[in-house]
């Protein structure tokens, strides 16, 4: 793994990490699978995959809550595209009952992670937009 950058980086988020996990879960699984799944279907699931760390790195370098939160928003959506890929695959028998588990386990936990950083991002755009003022009332003793 390379090393992170200084200051804030995509690197340091526990949702890119997860993330990244997710994507190499998938990779493999596809791997595994490639006689059994479709190259197109394959292709399709594999991009929604990387779409999500590359989605939260993207949105993290861009400096600001409200890219950072569109970015997000996207990583949020390519991993429900992500998640209902993989219920199609094991409904139609293209994925195994312990290959589909452990992907959606994973997702579910980059699921809340995500959520949470959103959930972040939010608080501070809020600030931002309408910063508290501070109280004129004198304080109690």
């Amino acid at each position: 793994m390379l090393e992170p950058t200084n200051g804030p980086s995509h690197r340091k988020l526990k949702a890119w990490h997860e993330a990244q996990t997710l994507a190499v879960l998938t990779y493999q699984t596809c791997t595994a699978r490639r006689h059994v799944i479709d190259r197109g279907l394959a292709d399709q699931i594999r991009r929604a995959a990387i779409s999500i760390p590359s989605n939260i790195a993207e949105g993290n370098a861009r400096g600001s809550n409200k890219d950072s939160l569109r970015f997000l928003f996207i990583a949020r959506g390519s991993l429900c595209e992500l998640e209902s890929q993989i219920d199609v695959c094991f409904s139609t028998q293209l994925l195994s009952k312990e290959d589909a588990e452990r992907l959606q386990l994973q997702s579910s936990l980059l699921g809340r992670l995500i959520g949470g950083l959103i959930h972040y991002r939010k608080q501070k755009e809020d600030e931002r937009i309408n910063p508290k003022k501070p109280s004129t009332q004198p304080l109690q003793p």
